[in-house]
């Protein structure tokens, strides 16, 4: 015995697909624009605000292309120090001075431009924030102290016992404004020093305390705090929303002007969904 149409139950997913598409040809084309314009908005804020947190670091200076230089050259570039710190004898060499992978992938957003002087100085902006600076280099001069380590041979120094320029750029990185480490752009090489103090912090002087008058607080219905996005990331989904909405709406009137053509000239008749 057959069933009827109306006993035969559709699968839960041509059910769900069903009334999906009931729900999008109901929903005023605007609205779907509108959402598309919002979510392409997300995307171009969040893009803009991971841009924003690294910015590349580049020096014009001259190369060390000697056998000294820990990378053959130097790197001039974050980027360039990056991809060199796959050569042959970096990495041992940066580890022994604490500098790990991690810190090289990160020195975009965590590097500065400064200069070592051939003095011990490091400084940032003019003001020294290390002094008493020790390197490596992968040739040996009295003074200097043989390290093997990682595969790699070289030698450890005081940038006063051997250094053939009275300044050179270097990245340097900081850390609640204290010196951490450096890394010379012409040869590669890194550098380590004695953190210039932080001036002490001003002690508040002690005052007669003032007794307080109890303040009654009139309790909030809403105690939510929304995050602080900015006005300008708000701007830039509103109008993309907009205009996302415009965009669709006057599309689908296009697309029914032209169906409704097609229907008078040919007498062809549309289904529900299309008028």
């Amino acid at each position: 015995m057959k069933q009827s149409k109306k006993a035969i139950k559709r699968p839960i997913h041509k059910a769900v697909a069903h009334h999906a598409k009931r729900v999008w040809h109901l929903t005023p084309k605007f609205v779907h624009g509108a959402i598309a314009g919002a979510f392409v908005g997300v995307v171009v804020v969040l893009s803009l605000g991971v841009a924003n947190q690294a910015s590349a670091l580049s020096f014009n200076t001259s190369r060390d292309c000697d056998d000294y230089s820990i990378i053959h050259c130097g790197a001039i570039t974050t980027s360039e120090l990056k991809s060199r710190y796959n050569d042959s004898g970096v990495a041992p060499v940066y580890t022994h001075f604490g500098i790990s992978a991690a810190n090289i992938n990160s020195i975009d957003a965590t590097a500065v431009a400064g200069t070592v002087y051939n003095d011990g100085r490091v400084t940032v902006n003019g003001k020294t924030v290390a002094t008493d600076a020790i390197t490596a280099a992968r040739l040996n001069v009295n003074g200097s102290t043989k390290v093997t380590e990682g595969g790699a041979t070289f030698y450890v120094r005081h940038v006063k016992v051997s250094f053939s320029h009275t300044s050179v750029p270097a990245y340097v990185v900081m850390k609640d404004g204290q010196f951490v480490y450096a890394i010379m752009a012409p040869c590669g090489n890194p550098v380590i020093a004695t953190p210039t103090p932080l001036p002490p912090k001003p002690v508040p002087t002690p005052t007669t305390p003032v007794p307080s008058t109890p303040v009654i607080v009139q309790a909030s219905a809403d105690t939510t705090v929304l995050p602080n996005t900015g006005p300008g990331a708000l701007i830039i989904i509103a109008i993309l929303a907009i205009a996302g909405g415009y965009a669709s709406h006057h599309t689908h009137r296009h697309i029914k002007r032209k169906r409704n053509a097609k229907v008078q000239t040919h007498g062809t008749k549309l289904s529900p969904k299309h008028r």
